[in-house]
């Protein structure tokens, strides 16, 4: 737990690793969902949680474009 005014992670290395693991997570996701897609004809399915993300992004698709558009790495920059 973190004290009132210090920072959420106790080291630059935490934050490293956090920020590591969600783009692994993030590139595994699209991945998956990629080739859900691509076998749609075979009977793929979605997980519970896959739904539930696909909707949200979904519903979203237009503020997350937005977001995607102005963060770095974008290729609309």
């Amino acid at each position: 737990m973190s004290r009132p005014g210090s920072p959420p992670y106790p080291s630059k290395g935490m934050k490293g690793i956090r920020y590591a693991v969600r783009n692994f997570t993030a590139l595994s996701v699209r991945e998956h969902l990629r080739s859900q897609v691509e076998e749609a004809g075979s009977g793929a399915k979605l997980t519970p949680n896959e739904v539930e993300l696909v909707r949200f992004a979904a519903d979203r698709s237009e503020q997350l474009k937005a977001l995607a558009d102005r963060s770095p790495g974008s290729r609309a920059q």
